[in-house]
């Protein structure tokens, strides 16, 4: 399988050294940040594939490369700085086991960045990608460890957070039997792909930005009340399951599959019901002793996650869940407002509080609000045009300019937040 633990220790033992501790984490975090613009500028080459012809531009293949270096080179290396910066006590940071493990993944996202948009799904890209998967168990491995016998709220979502991660990646081993079959075009390897993403964001993404809110209550000695906690931690793993449903409809219409992601949506709801009592019990002392602009993202965030629940609330009516399912516009737009909404907002707010990443001087701010008006405008502009086609009204004026537009405002957002990055 896997690397010898030979080669692994003689790695770790090699003389690529970071900076030192608290160092260490902030340039995590923004080589994670620097993954992020990689990411953004491949999203604004694939809007502009649609304003003008790039002869050049294999669009699957950079839509798979986009992807990859957002979720695998941004978001999971982004928590995966942040855990440790929380979750571990000084001498378990330092040692020589994550520095190595941050490197190989780096270089295993570089390895995507290259190689998916050359050939898309081929011998290298799904070796570099094989290689992300099974270095996040050994992540999985070490920091379960690390942090066994650690208790509260934020270990046991950081505990699920991991959980999830692993069950995502049974998807990821179905698919060569699956391609080898030549099942490409059917729907298991829909499903399979829907599995995978459905856990990532619903689970993996999610129980890992609930954890570190968690740990960042802890470490103000906010308290919360704990039979809330257990209720709101327990119905939403529950809701989790079930709302995997929806992926399921598009090609098993089913009765029971509509009433499976039902209740799914419908304990989702609970189970938000559960963390704004939470949220108001809380709110005056973290207003008190939080501020900036890291505790504004962490507001915009949560405020977002519960326009994401309401969303797919509605899906409760099957006629709406079709619709969700079957208009492109409504499918990207989803995907980015969890991606680049809920979880993106929250690693920055919470990277800022924790002393990763500066977002009070003017470039860094500047950055902020560019991209914050990139998503916000290309969000508007994806779910008015999927409204429109609902709607059988045809394309906006203009729609495919206006979104390159829009788009172009967060790598240069992105951009800015990294140049700003200074002592």
């Amino acid at each position: 399988m896997l690397i010898s633990k030979t080669v692994f220790q003689k790695f770790s033992a090699s003389h690529f050294w970071f900076p030192k501790l608290f160092e260490m984490s902030k340039t995590w975090f923004r080589i994670a940040l620097i993954n992020f613009f990689i990411a953004a500028c491949f999203g604004v080459i694939l809007r502009y594939a649609f304003v003008e012809e790039l002869s050049w531009l294999k669009f699957k293949n950079f839509l798979h490369g986009h992807s990859h270096v957002a979720m695998l080179g941004w978001v999971y290396l982004g928590i995966y700085a942040l855990f440790i910066h929380s979750f571990l006590p000084a001498e378990k940071q330092e040692s020589r086991f994550y520095h190595s493990l941050f490197v190989l993944t780096e270089v295993s996202v570089i390895g995507m960045l290259i190689a998916f948009p050359l050939q898309g799904y081929g011998g290298f890209s799904i070796t570099f990608s094989t290689l992300h998967m099974l270095l996040s168990y050994l992540f999985v491995h070490r920091f379960w460890k690390d942090i066994k016998g650690m208790q509260g709220p934020s270990i046991r979502f950081a505990k699920a957070a991991i959980v999830f991660l692993l069950l995502s990646t049974i998807a990821l081993w179905a698919m060569p039997p699956i391609m080898i079959n030549g099942y490409t075009n059917r729907a298991i390897y829909y499903m399979s792909i829907q599995f995978y993403l459905h856990f990532q964001f619903n689970g993996w993404f999610t129980f890992a930005v609930l954890a570190l809110f968690f740990h960042l209550l802890k470490s103000k000695n906010i308290e919360v009340p704990q039979q809330p906690t257990n209720a709101f931690f327990w119905i939403l793993s529950i809701s989790t399951f079930f709302t995997y449903a929806l992926a399921l409809a598009w090609a098993e219409p089913l009765p029971a599959i509509f009433a499976t992601n039902s209740l799914g949506v419908i304990l989702q709801l609970i189970a938000m019901g559960y963390f704004f009592y939470m949220v108001k019990m809380t709110h005056q002392e973290l207003h008190h002793q939080l501020g900036g602009w890291g505790f504004r993202l962490i507001k915009l965030a949560f405020a977002l996650f519960a326009l994401k629940v309401i969303m797919q609330a509605a899906v409760v009516i099957p006629a709406i869940a079709t619709v969700a399912y079957t208009i492109r516009n409504f499918v990207i737009g989803f995907i980015h407002l969890v991606l680049l909404g809920v979880i993106s907002q929250f690693l920055l707010g919470y990277a800022s509080l924790s002393g990763q990443l500066n977002l009070e001087n003017r470039i860094a701010k500047t950055g902020l609000i560019l991209l914050l008006a990139g998503f916000f405008s290309s969000e508007l502009i994806l779910f008015l045009q999927g409204t429109m086609f609902w709607g059988a009204m045809g394309f906006m004026p203009y729609y495919y300019e206006l979104l390159f537009g829009t788009s172009l405002l967060m790598p240069i957002g992105v951009g800015l937040q990294i140049i700003g990055q200074k002592e």
